[in-house]
């Protein structure tokens, strides 16, 4: 048997509801010999008889009632399938992941992700943290629709949707020594005391490397975890210091007064930036793109900031 032309399965149902050629023809708008032609052209098909002529009509065959829970088989699938497809556009079903660094967890969760979720509760929306160097290939690959990475390096198969300036800072307690000192700070100048950082792979611990070999120092860090948590944590009980690449991941802390951002001094600490990608060329749902646009136009890592795209 040949693959079967859905085409001519609409002629062939009309011909089994009116049980004759000319009945389907009527019922069809077309002329006898089109209908004729085309149930001969299925039954060659199938390699089989779908009706027996008679004077009075057709009658249908065993292999026509077969062919027609096919058929209607077919019609269940296509209306299940289109029924799939206006849930998609109206955001009542599909699935979207973002990326992003772990600093911007809370924040986009609280002003983007948790407000989405509750207008459109039957999307499930998966939020994960990654290192920069994941979170960007998770993105060309296509297993995550957006990435929000700081100071990822730039890709060919990447598209910035948009950026935003967030400079690195030493992040201590309130009353830390270091904050009597005026002026911003040098690497050196923090050697005494406890480091925390990000492990190697996350976008502000690679700008750390960039500046240790821009200023001969090295660091020696007393904690290592990829929770900003953690490090805040460690800040707050010790006079530790730690390294802060935005801060939203801090800003409840910095507010309260609990701990503070010093500026520090290299020029390269100015440069790092925010960005917000997805693969080049991807065509997204409706509801990646909705919240595309949602972090891009509303999260406040980018709101009021010039953006560069």
């Amino acid at each position: 048997m040949r693959e079967i032309n859905q085409k001519r399965l609409k002629y062939f149902h009309e011909v089994l509801v009116h049980r004759s050629i000319r009945g389907a023809a009527e019922a069809l708008n077309t002329a006898p010999s089109v209908i004729t032609r085309q149930v001969a052209l299925l039954e060659e098909e199938m390699g089989l008889a779908l009706f027996e002529r008679r004077a009075r009509g057709v009658v249908p065959t065993d292999a026509a009632d077969h062919l027609l829970e096919y058929w209607r088989a077919c019609q269940a699938h296509q209306e299940q399938l289109a029924e799939r497809l206006r849930a998609i556009e109206s955001m009542d079903a599909g699935v979207v992941r973002i990326v992003v660094s772990e600093g911007f967890i809370d924040g986009l969760t609280e002003q983007i992700v948790a407000p989405f979720c509750e207008v459109h509760p039957k999307l499930s929306v998966t939020l994960d943290a990654l290192a920069v160097s994941e979170l960007n290939s998770a993105v060309i690959e296509d297993t995550a629709h957006i990435g929000l990475a700081y100071n990822p390096e730039p890709d060919p198969l990447l598209h910035f949707v948009t950026s935003a300036s967030a400079p690195v800072k030493l992040m201590v307690r309130a009353g830390h020594p270091l904050t009597r000192i005026a002026g911003p700070l040098h690497l050196r100048q923090i050697l005494d005391f406890p480091l925390a950082l990000m492990p190697p792979g996350y976008g502000v611990e690679r700008l750390v490397e960039m500046l240790e070999y821009a200023e001969h120092v090295k660091l020696q860090p007393s904690l290592r975890s990829n929770s900003v948590m953690a490090l805040k944590r460690f800040v707050r009980s010790t006079n530790g210091v730690t390294f802060i690449g935005a801060g939203l991941a801090a800003a409840a802390e910095i507010e309260a007064g609990q701990l503070i951002a010093l500026e520090l001094a290299h020029p390269l600490c100015q440069t790092a930036q925010v960005r917000l990608f997805v693969r080049q060329g991807r065509p997204l749902s409706v509801a990646a793109n909705r919240l595309l646009t949602e972090i891009e136009k509303n999260f406040s890592v980018f709101r009021n900031q010039p953006a560069n795209t």
